[in-house]
């Protein structure tokens, strides 16, 4: 598994059992199912390279919007 998506997961799995996003959110904000997140998540496949710079984008937006309450 890439460094990468190691730190993702980690990222991931903070952030939304913190309750800072949900998967959908994410999802969303990417433009792919939740279900392809799941699968991500269970190393079914993997986030392209601009995948995971969109997911980096997002968890620090949400680190930004967090840490600015």
């Amino acid at each position: 598994m890439d460094k990468e998506l190691q730190e993702w997961y980690k990222l991931h799995e903070f952030y939304m059992y913190g309750g800072n996003y949900q998967t959908r959110d994410l999802a969303g904000f990417l433009g792919v199912s939740e279900r392809t997140i799941q699968r991500w998540l269970k190393e079914k496949s993997k986030p392209s390279a601009k995948q995971l710079a969109q997911i980096r984008e997002y968890v620090e937006m949400k680190k930004s919007a967090s840490n600015a309450l």
